[in-house]
């Protein structure tokens, strides 16, 4: 008998879907990405349970004919491809004929469409990758898609999965980076049947703000054109960074993607303009010939592959040195400063030593260096409100400032010398949550609890901080 059998065709089905599929946010983002091919200018979401429960997505795109219908939600059914060549000139979201079958195939997936010019709306019903019925229903226009029981059929994927609360935030994250591939269309987003998200289409900067809470004065806008590459940037300041880059979203031609190499190329990049201070909040755009970029590189299409990496490494470099050369600096608010005269001219002149007789520069708090006693460094100033200028000896040490604070909280934490005693705030502060950060929120405030901090719920969505660590 040999060892090596070919797999039952449902076996396989259950591997290919779980290859798509992986929670309930593949879910929200194939249908989504869907209704954007269809045409659709407003789309409706609902989800209960985390999606694991059900979901449901309106679009009023173009419809499917009853025989698209009845075709749709099989194995490589698509109707973007119609030969080999059409995977290198890839111009819609969808194209593997793999998201409908995969959804299929580990739920109970019912579809409600109208195609544009037919009187009468149709609807199939498919469980576990099995068609139950189909006949004519009623949607005055586009199409409806309904998933219920989600990975039911899958119990070790179903285990895996994180609690509904989590999941829920991990859809509106999901949600949030989609809009801002298409911020003209018209969404709404209803969670545990509480409308979240209501957006009516507008602008970019706009969508941010709403989406993110972050004033559009804060955020800088730059857009270059670097044959065969167009690069769009939309950043937020320097005073306004993050710890994670979760919200710096990376589109290609207008998708949705997470590549880890793009990734870490840019963040690389970012350090020479916002040094150790965060990532920004915002999107990085890049618009490409499809025959330079192949979206067929994994069955999710979240990974890309350019013919030309290095051309766009350097479009990218230069997007943000004219973003940087816009703003001046991004360390500094413009406040008006007067026009530079053209001439050689020392930042620190060579009589630092002596009194300046005009402004002194601006002394900064003391530092204490285990390692080195007070006299023998001098802190000569701060460098553009960000670094400290240190003189020891015959050098010059230049200072992250937010740098080296994280860095004598970490030396404490590591010898176990964390701050146990607090002090009350005379005005307690409420911190507003996003959803996506309630992912290991108990954990986290237990730790911040133990760190001296007092900090409790307020409401459903808010924190509100009522002591600190004294040494803070």
């Amino acid at each position: 008998m040999p060892k090596i059998s070919i797999l039952p065709q449902e076996i396989r089905n259950k591997i290919a879907a779980g290859e798509v599929i992986e929670r309930p946010a593949s879910v929200i983002k194939e249908l989504i990405e869907n209704a954007y091919d269809a045409g659709a200018s407003y789309i409706k979401v609902e989800f209960t349970k985390g999606g694991l429960e059900r979901i449901a997505i309106y679009d009023n795109g173009e419809g499917m004919d009853p025989e698209d219908l009845r075709l749709c939600y099989l194995p490589h059914a698509t109707s973007k491809l119609k030969s080999a060549e059409d995977l290198y000139r890839i111009l819609s979201y969808g194209f593997r004929g793999e998201a409908l079958a995969s959804i299929a195939q580990v739920s109970r997936l019912k579809i409600i469409s109208k195609a544009r010019g037919q009187d009468l709306a149709h609807e199939i019903e498919v469980a576990f990758g099995e068609e139950k019925s189909f006949r004519p229903s009623h949607l005055r226009e586009g199409t409806q898609v309904i998933v219920e029981n989600l990975f039911q059929n899958l119990p070790a994927r179903l285990a895996f999965l994180k609690s509904p609360k989590v999941e829920s935030a991990k859809n509106l994250e999901l949600l949030k980076a989609l809009m801002i591939t298409n911020p003209e269309k018209h969404f709404e987003v209803y969670a545990e049947g509480k409308k979240v998200l209501s957006w009516e289409g507008g602008s970019l900067d706009a969508l941010f703000e709403y989406l993110y809470e972050i004033d559009k004065k804060h955020l800088r806008e730059v857009y270059i054109e670097t044959l065969p590459y167009k690069i769009h940037l939309l950043l937020s300041e320097i005073t306004h960074t993050l710890s994670h880059g979760r919200f710096l979203h990376f589109l290609v031609n207008r998708r949705l993607i997470k590549d880890e190499r793009l990734a870490k190329v840019f963040y690389s990049l970012l350090k020479k303009f916002y040094g150790s201070l965060g990532f920004p909040i915002g999107v990085v755009h890049i618009e490409v010939p499809v025959f330079l970029v192949d979206f067929n590189v994994h069955p999710a299409k979240w990974e890309v592959r350019f013919r030309k990496e290095g051309e766009l490494y350097q479009a990218l470099e230069k997007a943000l040195t004219e973003l940087h050369r816009k703003k001046r600096s991004l360390y500094l608010e413009d406040k008006g400063r007067p026009e530079i005269v053209p001439q050689v001219k020392e930042d620190l002149p060579i009589e630092y030593l002596s009194q300046p007789k005009d402004k002194p520069l601006r002394q900064a708090e003391p530092l204490h260096f285990q390692e080195l006693k007070e006299e023998e460094f001098q802190i000569l100033g701060v460098f553009k409100e960000t670094y400290l200028l240190v003189e020891k000896g015959e050098n010059l040490f230049i200072i992250d400032q937010h740098a080296l604070s994280e860095r004598l909280h970490f030396e404490r934490l590591k010898e176990g010398l964390s701050p146990t005693h607090s002090q009350r705030l005379l005005l307690p502060m409420v911190i507003k949550l996003l959803p996506e950060m309630e992912e290991h929120l108990e954990e986290k405030l237990a730790l911040l609890s133990a760190s001296g901090f007092e900090i409790e719920a307020f409401g459903r969505d808010a924190l509100i901080l009522r002591a600190v660590p004294s040494e803070l």
